[in-house]
């Protein structure tokens, strides 16, 4: 009775290589994620583990260029546009707003508020938590500071968290806990008796809330990891493929013998020396074993048939759904996307972008500063904080709309302006309706049918400058 063939691939460097052995290696790519160094802290230090591992999460971002992308997209059209501050009464105190937009306009020695609320962000849709060190004086807020979300942890305690780095372990408390905490220990204390050297500074945290928490937040591409993980599979697959970096030549079929080390060594052998110029050529070798029987070699070329537009089909799919999981379209992640996405369209999935994705968070963050910075800190009641919006407004299409409100008296100049973004002119006739060109308190009266052509004229002027804006 024959021996069970046994099959073995020849490398490209002529190295030998059994199926036993490949086998034993073809699951096992190392899947590590970094060393936790709060894992000594879980349980008996009251520290909280999270659901997933902050540090494996954040190197998500450098694994998937879309994924990357849709996260800084996000936080950018979030907080990063700019930001204005907005009166909540009618007659708002001037002062207040001085006093907290010096703040503001420097809150770090060298970081802008956008770009310090950026990175807040960014940890916040890559980690699904987002932590934000108010730094505090001895009588006011001096400062802001974004603690990387990866380095902290929760305590059972829903007022304290703790970083790690290194060696180092620093405590913090929630923004407006009514108590001190030693930054070195932990301790809660009374409110104020700490010096100011020894007392913890307030964290502002943010999550992406997950139900299987508590404490932590997840962030939106979870459900789009083995997108992730699938084309990073896939551009390895095309790397190794086209560098030929350990990809088999040949397959070779072993009959009448075990591949032991001498048959090893006599088929390395003779595709080192005898196939280096025929090496797609499909060949049959037979030699005499040790115990005098027949052995047969046969070796064949392995196909390298890629087919690249299942590839291509694999990849797109797998940008689609982490796009997808992110809420974001195609285009705002630098895709230029035709039919469905392009085109008018393009605005309508902006807009949805808008209202189901940025409008949330945006008001998610503005309520935290306007209650812990502008009201807390600085006393500031008359005032808001208000982020700027992506504009996806069509001007054509508003002008064209604006112009028909105006002329069935549904709309007054004024209001026009301010929907563009301009400052109100304070005349009567901008805050009148017309029909027709007539003032509608006009319409009916017998003063009506008399046209005043004073009147008449600086209407058409103002009208004239009010289309001007409007195209403009």
């Amino acid at each position: 009775m024959d021996k069970p063939a046994v099959k073995a691939y020849v490398l490209k460097n002529g190295d030998v290589l059994s199926t036993n052995y490949l086998q034993q290696y073809a699951v096992k790519q190392s899947k590590q994620i970094p060393e936790d160094v709060f894992g000594s802290e879980y349980g008996e230090a009251g520290i909280i583990a999270p659901l997933y591992h902050p540090e494996a999460l954040a190197k998500l971002m450098e694994m998937n260029t879309y994924h990357y992308r849709a996260v800084k997209t996000k936080a950018r059209d979030t907080v990063g546009l700019g930001w204005n501050l907005v009166p909540t009464s009618e007659k708002p105190n001037e002062t207040q707003k001085e006093k907290v937009l010096s703040f503001l306009q420097s809150p770090h020695p060298e970081e802008t508020l956008e770009e310090i609320l950026t990175k807040w962000m960014e940890d916040y849709e890559a980690t699904g938590n987002g932590y934000l060190e108010l730094i505090r004086g001895k009588d006011t807020l001096e400062g802001l500071e974004h603690i990387p979300a990866h380095t902290m942890r929760r305590h059972r305690d829903d007022a304290l968290f703790v970083q790690i780095r290194g060696a180092k372990r620093r405590w913090f408390k929630r923004a407006g806990a009514p108590w001190d905490v030693d930054y070195e220990t932990g301790e809660k204390v009374p409110l104020g008796s700490l010096s100011l050297d020894r007392r913890a500074t307030e964290v502002l945290h943010i999550l992406n809330y997950s139900a299987r928490s508590d404490y932590y937040g997840s962030p939106d591409v979870l459900p789009a990891l083995g997108a992730i993980l699938g084309d990073q599979e896939r551009a390895e697959f095309n790397i190794d493929f086209f560098e030929n970096h350990a990809i088999p030549a040949y397959a070779v079929t072993v009959s009448g013998a075990d591949l032991d080390e001498q048959t090893e060594n006599m088929i390395k052998q003779y595709f080192q020396r005898d196939l280096k110029d025929n090496r797609h050529a499909t060949l049959v070798l037979t030699a005499s074993g040790g115990d005098g029987e027949k052995v047969e070699f046969k070796f064949e070329a392995l196909s390298v048939d890629v087919k690249e537009a299942s590839f291509r089909l694999y990849r797109k799919d797998n940008r689609d759904e982490v796009l997808s999981a992110h809420g974001v379209p195609p285009y705002r992640a630098g895709i230029a996307e035709e039919g469905s996405l392009g085109g008018s369209t393009a605005v309508e999935s902006t807009e949805i972008y808008k209202q189901s994705i940025l409008w949330p968070r945006q008001n998610m963050v503005e309520a935290r500063l306007n209650k812990h910075i502008l009201c807390d800190a600085f006393g500031v009641t008359d005032w808001k904080l208000e982020f700027h919006e992506i504009d996806t407004r069509d001007e054509a299409r508003e002008a064209d709309v604006y112009t028909k409100l105006f002329a069935m008296g549904a709309i007054t100049s004024n209001k026009i302006r301010e929907n563009m973004g301009e400052e109100r002119i304070d005349h009567p006739i901008m805050d009148t309706p017309f029909i027709g060109g007539v003032p509608i308190n006009q319409l009916g009266s017998p003063s009506g049918s008399t046209q005043n052509p004073d009147l008449i004229a600086e209407i058409k002027s103002l009208h004239r400058k009010l289309l001007e804006v409007v195209i403009k």
